[in-house]
């Protein structure tokens, strides 16, 4: 779904970027101190862009997916991804009130894939093309700002095959359904007939019997399918009364386009890669179900592009050719059957990767003031290689070449400069269904590919010429809809993450396999916006996509019965990440650019992580071998494991934009998650029989973010920030084939810095002193005082363990993360522009953490133990010292923590239970921040603290004998967290 919500960020930037030339010409903000005239009444038609995510539910069936003693409930295949389409309504406004009714239909690539039939060795996917809606409609219009309800009912058109061992050939079906709805949506005018809308809508389709067959057998499933959309869209009223607070008609054209141009853009593609009909040995490999290749493919791509405008009143129409490098590529199962075919037990993998892509287009638009809305079309190639690995040979089948098809796609474009300007578009590239042939080790194949891209670009173009005298002169930044601002930008991200997941056997204690994906390095770029008005109200977001690679992969196997305990490693490389956000808020304090607000929105995180290679790092265990990856001449080459997760949750935060002096500002964006889904995969590429392995789960997270930016002019910034995401799963599980569920727990962080720039439409707020900037105070606030506050935030931690035996080579330590919330007390005086003072906090938190712990204690088969730790509250009592700048306080703080934890460590399959111990430790904390007076009784701030609490009281276990008498608990434990305060002074600031 998160590839959706890139889609429906890239096309809230493209809507705000028009918004300028849409609105026309506008007072300045907050000059207007009455309410807007217009109504909402009136039919209108539009269209939307967002994300989808379809959830399928598939229960036991009759014949070939019948289900058997293993199978005592449905599992879960998502289907997610983006949406397009359209809807018609009509509106009918009464005082504040509006009523209404409203039909939609959207359509897009949503795939899902799900583990189904007897003892689960079938492969059931799901394809959905259309979703639809008819509700009623019930709102409310706040100033120009319509609020609104909705509900009705919903319909839903599906494909659904399934695949298997125990029957040759696909089954296959289709089914169109109805159910209900509810959702809920905000709306602001953009013209007087134009407005641009954000909605949510939960789609619930019941509990259905599908027929699926192939010619020879017939079975009837149960599916249960739900649905959740995103979107963003625009409304056009051809008639009835403007509507509320929408200004002027649109402009006439202001700037001539004419001339050639040349110039650069920066993006990122996803999108589909289907393998059909095999030949030669791909085909003798298939021999169950269908051909089944199917991936979505990810990255970032950079170029240039060359064009010619010519211009006619408000019309432009042009030229373009567009090359770009590209490093797009992804993975899938093919050329064998979902479970151990008879004739090949080890199965291929595909892949395909693009290294460039381009094309030529005509491009015709419509120019408004020194805005370009257009839409192109046209021929488009790619250039990519391919290949097909042989797991147990270890052989490489490859082809390459260039591949030709059609694009469409439509954008923005903006005059910074009477020669310059900037772009941002969207595109979408097909090119078809084309036969390709492997070659290698004496043999060929061959496999009909189908490929689509979606593609988002931005740029800046140089235009060598200018036509008319319209064109002379700056370019003039025009207004928004009254009492509205944007401000619109793009980001470059450079982080690092890990992702780790417990298995667990016959009983949820028993820890079966673990999975820790570490140090993956990512790369990443990013739009980002904020629409907002002069009320307070604000929609915010962002959207990323990239690439990861580095790190590597320990893979540490438990065996219950037989087998020794394994650790095995594999490098980490190809990996793609893309993420997405989207919040609506209020901010219920501003003052003088300065703001404070709350908002609730939505997180999307997705990745995809690519283990090559295998390397046996216990001297006991044979997984390498038995997984037929680790021989000498292609190890590291061929792809053995593979993750790929999803998450998405709801968004409950603070955000503070704070004015450090006339050109500096800091922003500062604290997030708690409380409930997550996820939806991951695993992939065992030598092991056909569970390969994909589905895994589902919810629970919790948090993200963390600040930027410190300075303004260049009065509209364009540039800033550097940092980010910290955390997820937890509390349930999670996965079903492998011939087995019942197993419970998991998955943890997922990522962190890193960005650098970004970002430009402002909109009339600028009126300045205290009347003039471009803002002015600093002319003296400091008085910090003097007591106070008590409140603190939300989250962060990072490691645990170490002493262990008696030999060095392992992985584990002995743990990392934790998680979040933390709580309030403080506190007191301080103020001598000239020092401060000194002290204060006691107290917090909740939930940082965890698992690894594996004395995996070289003698006990065979059943060496390796699981440990870790939950810190549960956090507390400090220090004193600080800081340096006041006018309305900021610059502090370093130390001095005693304490913290409440529980210790785990887990002897399961000898005692038959988690040995669990808690206690409350002490230690010291030291850290610095920053505070901002907001009011004379109010500061907000930013500030990082570190914990050291050294080690945990000690707990021993009776069983094994090994371990007896050895010290479970961790030797020591440190935090790194971070934090926004809100504090309220008893004594006032007493601004001067």
């Amino acid at each position: 779904m998160v590839r959706g919500v890139f889609l429906t960020a890239s096309s809230a930037l493209s809507i705000l970027l028009a918004l300028p030339a849409l609105a026309g010409d506008q007072s300045a903000v907050g000059s207007k101190a009455t309410r807007p005239g217009g109504s909402w009444t009136g039919f209108y038609l539009g269209t939307y862009a967002g994300a989808g995510l379809v959830d399928s539910l598939w229960g036991p069936g009759t014949n070939m997916l019948s289900g058997g003693a293993n199978q005592p409930f449905p599992f879960s295949g998502p289907s997610a991804g983006a949406l397009i389409g359209g809807q018609l309504g009509y509106n009918y406004q009464i005082g504040a009130f509006v009523i209404g009714a409203e039909g939609d239909l959207g359509t897009g690539t949503l795939y899902g894939t799900a583990r189904c039939g007897h003892n689960w060795y079938s492969v059931c996917n799901s394809d959905t093309d259309l979703l639809a809606t008819l509700t009623g409609r019930v709102a409310y219009a706040f100033d120009n700002v319509l609020l609104y309800g909705k509900a009705g009912a919903a319909f839903i058109n599906s494909s659904y095959s399934a695949s298997g061992s125990d029957y040759a050939g696909q089954l296959s079906g289709a089914a169109f359904r109805t159910g209900w709805t509810v959702g809920a949506g905000v709306e602001a005018p953009l013209t007087p007939q134009m407005s641009v809308k954000a909605e949510y809508a939960y789609l619930d389709f019941g509990t259905s019997n599908l027929t699926l067959q192939n010619g020879l057998h017939t079975s009837v499933v149960a599916v249960s399918t739900s649905a959740q959309m995103v979107k963003l869209g625009l409304n056009w009223r051809p008639g009835g009364p403007p509507l509320p607070g929408s200004g002027n008609p649109l402009p006439t054209p202001g700037r001539d386009w004419s001339g050639f141009y040349l110039g650069v853009h920066a993006g990122g593609a996803w999108g589909r890669d289907d393998w059909s009909s095999p030949t030669g040995f791909l085909a003798d490999a298939s021999r169950y179900g269908s051909f089944p290749g199917g991936a979505n493919p990810m990255g970032l791509l950079g170029g240039g592009q060359m064009g010619f405008n010519l211009q006619s009143g408000p019309w432009v129409v042009g030229i373009e050719a567009s090359a770009s490098a590209a490093d797009i590529d992804a993975y899938a199962k093919c050329g064998a059957g979902n479970s151990k075919a008879l004739d090949d037990p080890t199965g291929r993998t595909c892949h395909d990767s693009v290294a460039a892509l381009g094309s030529i287009a005509g491009r015709v638009g419509q120019s408004w003031g020194d805005l370009l809305v257009y839409g192109k079309a046209g021929g488009a190639f790619v250039n990519s290689s391919g290949d097909v690995f042989d797991m147990e040979r270890l052989a490489r089948y490859t082809q390459s070449g260039t591949r030709w098809g059609w694009m469409l796609g439509s954008g923005v474009e903006y005059a910074v400069s009477q020669n310059i300007s900037a772009f941002m578009e969207y595109d979408y590239y097909d090119f078809g269904t084309q036969s390709l042939t492997y070659s290698g080790w004496g043999k060929s194949a061959g496999a009909s590919f189908r490929q689509r891209l979606d593609a988002v670009r931005m740029g800046l173009n140089y235009r060598f010429t200018a036509g008319g005298a319209e064109s002379a002169g700056p370019a003039k930044v025009p207004g928004l809809p009254m009492g509205w601002t944007a401000e619109i930008g793009a980001r470059y991200f450079a982080s690092t993450g890990r992702m780790q997941k417990d298995l667990y056997g016959g009983s949820p204690s028993e820890l079966k396999s673990r999975l820790i994906y570490a140090n993956t390095t990512g790369q990443s770029a990013e739009t980002f916006f904020r629409f907002e008005n002069k009320d307070g109200l604000f929609l915010k977001g962002f959207a990323g996509l990239g690439g990861l690679s580095g790190g590597g992969l320990n893979d540490e196997d438990f065996p219950p019965s037989s087998g020794p305990y394994s650790n095995t490693y594999s490098e980490l490389k190809d990996g793609s990440l893309a993420y997405g956000a989207l919040d609506m808020g209020y901010d219920f304090l501003r003052q003088g650019g300065t703001t404070l607000g709350a908002f609730v929105g939505y997180r999307g995180f997705f990745q995809e992580v690519n283990g090559f290679g295998c390397h046996q790092l216990t001297s006991t265990g044979e997984v390498c071998d038995r997984e037929a990856i680790a021989h000498a001449p292609g190890d590291g080459v061929n792809l053995g494991l593979s993750e790929t997760e999803s998450w998405q949750g709801v968004a409950l935060g603070l955000n503070a934009r704070l004015r450090l002096s006339d050109r500096l500002r800091l922003e500062v964006d604290a997030a708690y998650l409380p409930y997550v889904t996820k939806a991951s995969a695993d992939n065992h590429w030598a092991k056909p029989e569970n390969n994909p392995e589905e895994e589902r789960g919810n629970g919790w997270g948090t993200q963390l973010e600040a930027v410190l930016s300075y303004e260049v002019n009065d509209r364009l910034s540039v800033g550097l920030g940092a980010r910290y995401w955390y997820f937890k799963t509390d349930t999670a599980s996965t079903v492998f084939p011939g087995g019942l569920r197993q419970a998991m727990t998955f943890y997922s962080e990522r962190y890193g810095a960005f650098a970004q720039a970002s430009y402002l439409f909109g009339d600028l707020p009126p300045k205290a002193d009347g003039s471009n900037h803002y002015k600093t105070p002319d003296a400091p606030a008085n910090w003097s005082g007591l106070y008590v506050g409140g603190t939300l935030g989250g962060g990072k931690g490691h645990s170490t363990y002493v262990s008696p035996f030999a060095t392992p080579v992985s584990g002995d330590a743990v990392d934790l993360g998680g979040a933390m919330a709580g309030g403080q007390i506190g007191a301080d005086w103020q001598i000239g522009a020092l401060v000194v003072g002290a204060e006691a906090s107290a917090a909740w938190a939930n940082v965890v953490g698992t690894n594996t712990c004395f995996s070289t204690a003698p006990e065979g088969r059943y060496a390796g133990f699981n440990c870790g730790s939950d810190v549960n509250a956090l507390g400090t009592v220090t004193a600080r010292l800081g340096y006041a700048v006018d309305k900021v306080l610059l502090y370093a703080r130390g001095g005693f923590a304490w913290d409440q934890q529980t210790d785990l460590f887990n002897t399961y399959r000898f005692t038959k239970n988690v040995n669990t111990h808690d206690s409350i430790n002490t230690g010291w904390t030291g850290g610095f921040g920053l505070e901002y007076a907001l009011m004379p009784d109010l500061s907000v701030g930013l500030e990082y603290k570190h914990f050291d609490f050294g080690a945990s009281s000690s707990f021993f276990t009776s069983a094994p004998s090994s371990v007896v008498g050895v010290n479970l608990a961790p030797d020591g434990l440190r935090l790194d967290m971070v934090a926004m305060t809100l504090n309220y002074r008893f004594a006032s600031l007493a601004m001067q």
